[in-house]
């Protein structure tokens, strides 16, 4: 099996996009900072969360807007799944853009935003480089055949004082000759065909499942993955997605083994 990003990044982006809108109401912490009102999901304060085949979905509804967010992560991204749906009379744009992710510990630091379109060129990238190596690598096996060839034959010679002499003689030669490595060239070929559809297969799947811009409808919802950059040392983090004048902030801490 051929591998773009090793099997953790397979197992990372690779599994079925899951989504949970829970029916409960939220209860959240309300603070006003300049124009916009802030709510923190406090669980211990009524923000409500589900676990998920093992992933943690917290979920945060104020305001007429419900929202939903897993985080998860490996080396390279982290990976937020959300879910918006609104609950007001209005439509409500949604930026996935302007979601921020915010390292509190082990220090204070933002979490750059990564857009889909981004890591499809880094993946076909890694690919095309892969499929570079891959045939030169096949181009320069050669394939060896040796050729032995044998003489024979029949050898006289006569004298100045007519003296006369026959003989026999036999003798062989080796020759070594290189010719490309088709079988070779066939495996490569192989190999690089199953690259390139694992990062067509993996391309289409970002592009279906990430979140972009839309304007949300009342009683419509909204979800996709967004993604930001990793941090192999981190332990608390903070997901902000403002909707309208309102940001719904969600808390998230990794546990390191």
């Amino acid at each position: 099996m051929v591998t773009i990003w090793g099997e953790e990044m397979n197992r990372f982006l690779l599994p079925c996009l899951v989504f949970v809108c829970l029916a409960v109401p939220a209860l959240a912490q309300q603070s006003n900072q300049t124009s916009q009102t802030v709510l923190n999901c406090d669980e211990s304060a009524g923000c409500t969360h589900q676990f998920v085949n093992g992933t943690k979905f917290k979920t945060l509804i104020g305001n007429g807007f419900t929202v939903t967010v897993a985080l998860s992560g490996n080396k390279k991204y982290f990976r937020a799944d959300v879910s918006v749906l609104n609950s007001s009379a209005s439509n409500a744009d949604v930026f996935p853009a302007n979601f921020t992710l915010e390292e509190v510990e082990p220090k204070e630091k933002s979490l750059a935003y990564v857009d889909a379109e981004k890591i499809m060129r880094s993946i076909q990238k890694r690919a095309a480089w892969g499929n570079a190596m891959t045939g030169m690598g096949a181009g320069m096996q050669r394939q060896q055949s040796t050729t032995t060839t044998t003489n024979t034959g029949t050898a006289s010679a006569t004298g100045s004082d007519g003296s006369y002499a026959t003989g026999t003689y036999n003798g062989s030669s080796v020759s070594t000759t290189s010719s490309p490595d088709y079988a070779a060239q066939a495996r490569a070929n192989q190999v690089i065909q199953a690259r390139n559809q694992q990062v067509a297969a993996i391309s289409q799947q970002l592009s279906e499942t990430s979140l972009r811009a839309n304007t949300v409808a009342p009683n419509q919802s909204v979800r996709g993955f967004v993604f930001f950059e990793a941090d192999k040392k981190v332990k608390d983090v903070v997901l902000s997605i403002p909707i309208g004048a309102t940001v719904y902030r969600f808390p998230f801490g990794f546990l390191h083994q």
